[in-house]
């Protein structure tokens, strides 16, 4: 189904909202203002509001992620990788340069998720939060699963930590992203994350 000139416009101006004053100062009476859309527009696309268009806006973010993920690291490419650690520096640099492009959109989710937990618990209501993480994980360990198949000499397997792996991976990458002076340079960062 193809999404309405409204709901586009509501999203593209809450996202630009959103980057500008946070999530907690995001008013839906403001957007729908900017957008051109009636109030009552904006909630027969958006019901729960600001936490239906924050959802939006993570899973358009989670799809162009895996898009880009699947343009870098195709299966050709990671074939050509000599070792283990060659891949997973490929992984390791792709993730941060994804990460990187939608740094302000992603700091300001995960900020005003944890300062406000009554958010976060809103969020959890409206969808599954275990299957969110396991599909969010899913072309990490993919590419981690390929690497250990295609060196497997290295003697390491994800043996079923798939999720945790890829929760400790994607936390260290957006702490890197956002801060990236808490861990030195690029190539300390991926030469701390490799050894772990």
């Amino acid at each position: 189904m193809r999404e309405s000139k409204a709901k586009k416009s509501i999203l593209r101006v809450a996202g630009e909202m959103f980057t500008r004053v946070g999530y907690a100062n995001l008013n839906v009476n403001e957007i729908a203002h900017e957008a051109g859309v009636s109030i009552g527009t904006l909630y027969y696309h958006f019901p729960n509001g600001k936490t239906s268009i924050l959802m939006e806006i993570r899973e358009q973010i989670a799809d162009k992620y895996v898009k880009r993920f699947e343009e870098q690291l195709a299966p050709e490419r990671l074939r050509e990788t000599a070792s283990f650690d060659e891949g997973l520096e490929l992984l390791l640099e792709t993730l941060i340069e994804i990460h990187r492009e939608e740094r302000l959109a992603l700091a300001a989710m995960e900020s005003e998720v944890l300062s406000n937990l009554t958010t976060y618990d809103r969020v959890g209501e409206s969808v599954s939060l275990e299957e969110m993480m396991r599909s969010d994980a899913e072309p990490v360990t993919g590419v981690l699963g390929m690497l250990l198949d295609r060196h497997p000499e290295d003697g390491l397997s994800l043996g079923g930590r798939e999720a945790r792996v890829n929760k400790v991976v994607d936390v260290l990458v957006h702490r890197f992203v956002y801060i990236e002076a808490t861990f030195g340079s690029e190539r300390e960062f991926i030469d701390m994350m490799i050894k772990i």
